[in-house]
């Protein structure tokens, strides 16, 4: 419209459009304001004390989608952060969460239960396709360095604080964990064994202590593998019995990542 004084019917469909989640910046090209903060004082003026809450909620209704990781109270939740204590990252922004990953059909699951579009990334070589998921939400972000996922995190990872109503949903954590950074893989002589990678020893610690303590497995190993990376540790398992309480307490129903559930089984 091109101008910035306002009728009151004019203001109050500005601050309904805001509230509906358009974005701001085509509020103000349609109102022809200059800056956000125009749209916003709008707000304020019509909302009273409640202006606060009505910006969260429009800054909800722009995203499309309301997930912030407010603690693990689900299956979900679990598998999530076993994601993204392996295979996710925070942005340098400081308030991007990401997961990259070439299995289409987790990025899919966790596209849909979040209701955020995930994109793809083509490989110009002979490398499989990408598959990225990006949410921006510093709540979200916040939430997530309370349990070790921060930027630069492959160092730093070691026990991952859980309160003792979170724990019941360990077994998920490590479902995603080995989605994310595991593998599960015959021996040499057939049995089946599975791995979980790390650039961090603390972390695999800790996962050898849940493994161990909160799902009862034995002969569970720890090594350090060169490479021209400098190197990994690695954690290892091919005790058959280990492989049967995988499949009954983290892999007991098709979630997620559908290869490794099947090459478990």
């Amino acid at each position: 419209m091109g101008y910035k004084k306002l009728s009151n019917e004019q203001e109050l469909q500005l601050v309904k459009e805001y509230m509906d989640g358009v974005p701001v910046k085509d509020l103000m090209s349609k109102y022809g304001f200059a800056t956000k903060k125009s749209i916003i004082d709008k707000v304020k003026k019509h909302c009273g004390e409640e202006y606060e809450q009505i910006i969260k909620e429009a800054r909800v209704n722009r995203k499309g989608y309301n997930y912030t990781f407010d603690g693990i109270n689900s299956h979900f939740d679990a598998y999530f952060l076993g994601l993204m204590l392996t295979d996710g990252y925070i942005t340098t922004r400081g308030y991007d969460a990401g997961i990259d990953l070439t299995d289409e059909d987790c990025i899919k699951f966790l596209s849909e239960s979040i209701g955020k579009k995930y994109t793809t990334i083509k490989s110009n070589n002979e490398r499989k396709d990408r598959y990225r998921l990006i949410l921006t939400d510093k709540t979200l972000v916040n939430n997530l360095e309370k349990y070790g996922v921060v930027q630069n995190k492959s160092l730093k990872l070691g026990r991952v604080p859980l309160t003792p109503e979170e724990e019941k949903f360990l077994p998920y954590i490590i479902r995603g964990i080995i989605d994310g950074d595991g593998n599960v893989t015959p021996t040499s002589y057939g049995a089946p064994s599975f791995k979980i990678y790390s650039a961090s020893k603390d972390f695999l610690e800790w996962v050898k202590d849940v493994l161990e303590n909160k799902m009862y497995m034995i002969d569970i190993q720890i090594h350090f593998t060169p490479n021209e990376y400098n190197g990994m540790w690695v954690l290892s398992s091919s005790n058959h019995n280990n492989i049967l309480k995988l499949i009954a307490l983290s892999y007991d129903k098709p979630f997620g990542m559908n290869r490794k559930y099947n090459e478990l089984r």
